[in-house]
């Protein structure tokens, strides 16, 4: 690891846990133990660090996703353990990360949602073609549809409370539970149907993983 990737990936540790604005230039490279020197011969300000950290952590991101497709023995497994991933890797955020983007680096992020959801979207349809091809899913159904809808659904989750959809009486689990599941098993075959039923008998054993 080069010094301008153990900068970003510091940086974006100390950005996710914190906030944005909470985080000084000067707080980097104390943190980090280089100098502050070092921080600005790879980079030229905060909005560049915070920039290029995001679109290198989405990189990342998306290599750990086509490792967990090539390696599930179903589709049904993919998604599972795709939306295990996210969850855990939201929960490691804090929301003031999201409210400083939001108000403060607008065109960050314009920037990393057009290219997350681009990316999201191809990821998910080759995800539900496979799918497809596993028989799992209904070969009559637009997967592009699908992809797209998924990608909504995917959005209402992440975004549930700052909407105001997320009732309090719910759990996050029961949340995504309800919202996800009605649509998986109406595109799904028969053997599909049977896989998310063996998924759901074992859900204990399978988060623990």
């Amino acid at each position: 690891m080069n010094a301008r990737q153990r900068i970003m990936i510091g940086a974006m540790d100390l950005f996710a846990r914190d906030g944005i604005r909470s985080v000084t230039m000067d707080a980097i490279p104390a943190e980090l133990g280089i100098s502050k020197r070092t921080i600005y011969e790879n980079f030229r300000d905060k909005t560049e660090l915070l920039r290029e950290g995001i679109i290198a952590g989405g990189d990342l991101h998306g290599k750990t996703l086509d490792e967990i497709m090539e390696n599930a023995p179903n589709v049904i497994d993919a998604l599972y353990r795709i939306g295990k991933e996210n969850h855990q890797v939201m929960q490691k955020i804090n929301p003031r990360f999201f409210s400083d983007l939001k108000k403060h680096y607008p065109d960050i992020l314009e920037l990393v949602t057009r290219d997350y959801t681009t990316k999201s979207r191809k990821f998910m349809l080759r995800l539900f073609r496979q799918g497809v091809e596993e028989e799992v899913f209904e070969q009559s159904i637009n997967m592009e549809i699908v992809a797209s809808v998924w990608i909504q659904l995917v959005d209402l989750a992440q975004n549930s409370q700052e909407s105001d959809v997320l009732s309090d009486s719910w759990s996050v689990k029961e949340w995504h539970f309800h919202l996800f599941m009605p649509y998986l098993r109406g595109i799904s075959t028969d053997k599909g149907r049977e896989l998310i039923r063996q998924y759901l008998e074992n859900f204990d054993r399978f988060t623990e993983k």
